[in-house]
């Protein structure tokens, strides 16, 4: 069994609030979980403050940049 390789500064996450998957970008590793930043219609719908939220490393999936491949948000 592979273990899920942990993202780092500056990766792109995908992950589940509300019903919706959000893509963001990582600001900040911790050791349980990760800071995000994603666009702020985004924040707006999972109804935070601001465009910065927590997910625990449980709870991504990495993103790959492949050429050509498009994100469903900016942030």
């Amino acid at each position: 069994m592979s273990e899920k390789k942990m993202a780092a500064t500056g990766d792109k996450v995908l992950f589940n609030r509300n019903g919706k998957n959000i893509i963001g970008k990582v600001i900040k590793v911790k050791e349980e979980s990760v800071l995000v930043s994603i666009n702020q219609n985004d924040a707006d719908y999972i109804n935070i403050e601001t465009p910065i939220t927590v997910v625990s490393h449980k709870h991504y999936q990495l993103m790959n940049d492949t050429p050509g491949q498009s994100s469903a948000s900016t942030y």
